[in-house]
């Protein structure tokens, strides 16, 4: 295709380049939300498990994703434990900041807010479960209207200079 009028040339280089970025951007093997509208009690404990994920020898980044209205709290704690069969490949408790100024703000992505848990290779045959345990000290913690889990491209985690990949 040959363009002879210049004042059509960028506008569609622009847009052959934005097609050409996003096809390439999806950086995304697996996202799941679990709607909590009607709040989320400390005795209710998410799970996500995944379909086997193909060709996952590679590092994959696992994300906690929060889609928040109302939600009154600077900060929030759950206890999030990672398992492929009877094996624990991950079980911390993690604390994350909410609010705008947080590094755990989401930027171009469905949730309010982006935590990441940790880095893990994952098996491609065998499934994935998340449980997620909210540590909030009210008995029924409101304002989150979903929570989902992100398994992509390997996790910055906050404090970290450079974001190191070995492929």
């Amino acid at each position: 295709m040959k363009l002879h009028n210049k004042q059509f040339r960028k506008p569609v280089l622009i847009a052959l380049i934005a097609v050409a970025l996003c096809s390439c951007m999806s950086d995304t093997r697996y996202m799941s939300f679990i709607p909590t509208r009607d709040g989320w009690g400390m005795a209710d404990t998410l799970v996500v498990t995944t379909d086997t994920l193909e060709k996952t020898k590679r590092e994959n980044g696992i994300e906690l994703l929060l889609c928040t209205e109302g939600y009154d709290y600077a900060n929030f704690a759950a206890h999030i434990r990672i398992s492929q069969g009877t094996t624990v490949l991950h079980d911390e408790t993690i604390n994350a900041e909410l609010k705008e100024s947080s590094p755990a703000k989401g930027i171009g992505r469905r949730a309010d807010y982006s935590i990441p848990i940790t880095n893990l290779s994952l098996s491609d045959t065998t499934h994935t479960t998340i449980k997620i345990a909210q540590m909030m000290s009210d008995t029924l913690l409101m304002g989150i209207r979903e929570v989902g889990i992100r398994i992509g491209t390997p996790v910055r985690h906050p404090g970290e200079v450079v974001w190191q990949v070995e492929w």
